[in-house]
């Protein structure tokens, strides 16, 4: 008779990495950094056309690009573009994207990072206008 795997038996086996973080960089992309970035503004882009209950036509529309193209896209295949056409997609969607440069910690290489904001707390008031 065999006997059975417990769930505890099972855990004990499993072997476990800490990985860097970033999956692109597990999987030895050289520009792994651009990479994440990229699938984070993709992201952007497909959690935008979901709140604005676009079609994928609608979108590729909008975007300039065939659906099958931006389907491809929403799909992971983003090579092909540029972290500058990305972000031009999520203008065209009704999206601001804020860069942000600031100093790093000497600890570490510099980076590029990607923040969903949901926060509406900034102003949109120019700081000229801004009245005390």
């Amino acid at each position: 008779m065999k006997k059975e795997r417990t769930y505890e038996k099972e855990l004990a086996d499993t072997r476990v990495e800490i990985g860097s973080g970033s999956v692109y960089a597990e999987l030895g992309f050289k520009n792994h950094e651009e990479m994440e970035t990229k699938s984070t503004l993709v992201m952007e882009i497909s959690k935008a056309i979901k709140k604005r209950k676009l079609t994928q036509t609608q979108a590729a529309e909008m975007f300039g690009i065939s659906q099958p193209k931006l389907s491809e896209l929403l799909n992971g295949h983003f090579r092909g573009y540029s972290v500058e056409r990305l972000i031009h997609f999520l203008n065209e969607i009704g999206q601001d994207v804020d860069i942000v440069v600031k100093s790093k910690p000497r600890n570490r290489k510099a980076r590029v990072t990607v923040y969903h904001s949901t926060s509406h707390s900034r102003s949109s008031i120019p700081m000229a206008a801004k009245t005390h």
